[in-house]
Formats: C-alpha cells, sequence, structure tokens
C-alpha cells in the first residue's frame, strides 16, 4: 500500500536577500531549468500559496508569472519593453465609442480621469480616437514611456504584461499599480462596454462567469506585484 507523501514547503533566504522556495527540500526550478530565485519574502509565500492552490494552466499565478520573468524577460528585456510600450497604441481607453451615446458618456467620465492622470503624473499626452484606427502616440510620448518601463525589473515587468493581456491595457495597470485605482475598478473600466450591454440585455452565465475569473485575476497579480517589493 503506497502512503500519501506530505509535501513540505520552506523559503530560505540565500546571500544578497535573494529567496528560493524548497518542496521536500528540493530547489523549485523553471521550466528552463533555472532556479526560483526571487526577491521578496512576501512574493515567495504568494508563490507557495498558489501552488498549494493547485492553479490550473488557464489561470494566472503568481509562479508562472515568475518563470516567465526568469526563463523569457530575464533574456530579452528590451524587446518585451518595446512590445509593451507599443500597445499604448491599442490601449482599450484610447477608443470611444461615440456612437453609443450612454456607453461614450460612462467611457468619458471613467476613462477621461486616467488619460488626464497620465498627462499630470507621467507628463505624457495620451491621444484618444473614437473611431477603430490605432491611436498612434506621440513620439516623445513613446522614448519617455520607454524610459518610465525600463525601470521595472523582470517581475514587474511579467506582472505588468499579464494584466495588459487581462485588461488590453497599458494605462490600466499602470494605474493600478500606483494605486490610483483599485483592482476592481480596473477590472471595470476595462470590461466598460461588456458590462454596459449587459445591464442593457442581461448577463450572459458563461460570459460573466470568464469576466469574475479576469477579475479575480487581476487582484492576483496587483497583489503579486506589491509583493515585489515587500
Amino acid at each position: 500500500m503506497i502512503k500519501n507523501v506530505k509535501i513540505k514547503y520552506k523559503i530560505v533566504k540565500e546571500i544578497d536577500n535573494i529567496y528560493e522556495i524548497l518542496i521536500n527540500q528540493k530547489q523549485i526550478m523553471t521550466p528552463a531549468g533555472n532556479i526560483l530565485k526571487i526577491p521578496t519574502n512576501n512574493m515567495a509565500d504568494i508563490i507557495v500559496k498558489d501552488i498549494k492552490k493547485g492553479k490550473d494552466d488557464k489561470q494566472v499565478s503568481a509562479l508562472k508569472i515568475t518563470n516567465t520573468a526568469i526563463d523569457q524577460i530575464s533574456r530579452n528585456k528590451k524587446e518585451y519593453i518595446s512590445n509593451i510600450v507599443n500597445s499604448i497604441h491599442s490601449d482599450t481607453i484610447c477608443f470611444f465609442a461615440l456612437d453609443q451615446e450612454d456607453l461614450y458618456k460612462e467611457q468619458k467620465k471613467l476613462w477621461m480621469p486616467l488619460i488626464i492622470w497620465m498627462k499630470k503624473f507621467y507628463k505624457l499626452d495620451i491621444k484618444h480616437s473614437s473611431n477603430l484606427k490605432l491611436a498612434q502616440q506621440n513620439k516623445k510620448d513613446i522614448e519617455n514611456l520607454t524610459n518610465l518601463i525600463n525601470k521595472y525589473n523582470i517581475f514587474e515587468l511579467s506582472a505588468l504584461i499579464t494584466l495588459i493581456k487581462l485588461t488590453n491595457s497599458l494605462i490600466i495597470p499602470l494605474a493600478l499599480f500606483e494605486s490610483k485605482i483599485s483592482a476592481n475598478i480596473a477590472f471595470k473600466l476595462s470590461f466598460l462596454e461588456e458590462l454596459y450591454q449587459a445591464s442593457l440585455w442581461g448577463k450572459d452565465k458563461e460570459a460573466f462567469d470568464r469576466l469574475d475569473s479576469i477579475k479575480l485575476d487581476i487582484k492576483s497579480v496587483k497583489d503579486y506585484f506589491v509583493a515585489i517589493k515587500d
């Protein structure tokens, strides 16, 4: 009869304030075979909690964000930063639905404060549009944005990329990371049109199950980002 093996997790602080996670005394390795080395104990704790929850491949997890940072972003940080910055041209809050009056009013009320905030906080004059053409940003603003994103470490970049994919926005994650908005507001701003349509026609259960999952993921990534600095 095979006995259940008890899994023991241990967070170990190494030299230079680097942390490793041991599972039954063995180091966690990334998919590429790198030792999982992380900068804070809180970050390690979040990873352990996610592992214990047994999140599947479709869910956002601290471990996947960290693996991406170590295995991929660290090898080509410049390219990842370029992709992040270029996402501003297709940022969801740069496209207003002028042909839907009530939705447009809601977008203007909720999105414009972030565009104004980007101007005040980052000195970036974000252009927005009422058609589906890419809202091409000023070259100087792109350079300034690149300098800003370049200050992020690989783990912060990985968290940012994850949120860009979840929200279809760069502006919303930046505001969330700077605590300008909460995770719940970040979710609302990202899916304003879906929520508006649901208010008119009712909720589709499958669609809202997906949105509820994304809402939790946004909160998880914000918690991860905070843990990087603690």
